[in-house]
């Protein structure tokens, strides 16, 4: 769907920029996984060639054990070498970056110019060209989704910031929210599982 006005392309450069950011922390969280386990299989190596040098073992088996360890060292790092999470993540680093600078220019504009269009539609090539099609979908869904909830907890806020202001009570407007508290709203910092939470309870109301 083509986007003609501010508002809607602001929107759609925030929605796709947080997919990329997903999309980074998904590869980031894989790339540590394995990176621990590499760490944790060396020290564990480490520590039975210590173990075997001090207490004498020579039980031809146990002389294997390293060789083994060390062979799991080497094809997880392979794997990692083989998934190429280091280059995907600056891809798609450098495509960030573009759509967040192209959103800055799009938030300090006040009108649609053929520049501003210009830069919008090379921001959107370079996020096609970051991520494969079935994986964009699926991080832009999950963006759009944290998008309504910040708005709708953000939403919530203001309506307990301004019944404070004209003297109401907190504790009627809180307890008219399905799925917040005084301490959700106003104690302690909303998680993404409770955004997720509070927007599926909304579009089931």
């Amino acid at each position: 769907m083509e986007k003609n006005t501010l508002v809607e392309i602001r929107s759609d450069i925030k929605a796709k920029r947080d997919s990329l950011s997903l999309a980074h922390e998904s590869l980031k969280l894989a790339c540590d996984h394995y990176n621990k386990l590499i760490i944790f299989i060396s020290l564990g190596s480490s520590l039975f060639e210590s173990a075997k040098m001090t207490l004498g073992w020579d039980d031809p088996f146990i002389s294997l054990v390293p060789i083994f360890l060390s062979s799991i060292v080497a094809g997880i790092s392979s794997y990692i070498k083989f998934k190429n999470y280091s280059e995907r993540q600056e891809i798609i680093i450098q495509a960030a970056t573009i759509l967040t600078s192209t959103l800055s220019k799009a938030r300090n504009c006040s009108v649609v110019d053929a520049e501003l269009l210009k830069e919008y539609h090379m921001a959107l090539e370079l996020l096609e060209t970051s991520l494969y099609p079935d994986i964009r979908r699926k991080f832009l869904k999950a963006s759009q989704k944290n998008l309504v909830s910040i708005i709708a907890t953000e939403d919530k806020y203001f309506n307990v910031i301004d019944t404070a202001k004209h003297g109401g009570n907190l504790k009627d407007v809180i307890g008219n929210l399905s799925d917040s508290s005084a301490d959700d709203i106003i104690g302690k910092p909303t998680t993404p599982e409770e955004l997720e939470e509070g927007l599926t309870e909304e579009n089931k109301s």
